[in-house]
């Protein structure tokens, strides 16, 4: 186990399960979608800052990737307006439940897009992604009892 590898999956994995209840919080006296564009916006810098630090360089080969990474940006922050505004209106464990869904859609849709069909179908995959889905099963029937 290395820092620069499974370490910083369990960094991101902290800071995915703080930020949501701080979104929450911070979502009933400010707009969500400005929210989001507060931590874009601060995020973008710092990483920026430290890749130019880093001797990272800013390169465009042609039209085609700045457009890709304008897509690429607006396609993330309309995806994490969204998030937020599903936490402000929602609690957040029936909202964060559902970013388990993220590894089903990225399967799925490798395998369509991408043609990646048997490194994405094999039978590991799937038993893993009808574990994933019972969970979210599971949780959801689990919260219905706690809460009614």
């Amino acid at each position: 186990m290395t820092l620069t590898g499974e370490g910083f999956i369990l960094i991101s994995g902290l800071a995915s399960a703080l930020s949501s209840p701080m979104v929450k919080n911070y979502s009933e006296h400010e707009n969500p979608v400005v929210l989001s564009g507060y931590q874009f916006l601060l995020g973008g810098a710092i990483m920026t800052a430290v890749g130019f630090i880093m001797g990272g360089k800013l390169s465009f080969i042609n039209i085609s990737a700045v457009l890709i990474l304008v897509y690429l940006a607006l396609l993330s922050a309309i995806a994490y307006s969204l998030w937020s505004i599903l936490l402000k209106y929602n609690s957040v464990s029936k909202v964060t439940i559902f970013g388990f869904m993220i590894p089903v859609f990225g399967v799925i849709l490798s395998a369509m897009l991408l043609n990646e069909n048997k490194q994405a179908l094999n039978l590991q995959s799937m038993i893993s992604l009808l574990m994933v889905c019972l969970g979210i099963i599971i949780i959801n029937k689990y919260n219905r009892k706690a809460v009614g």
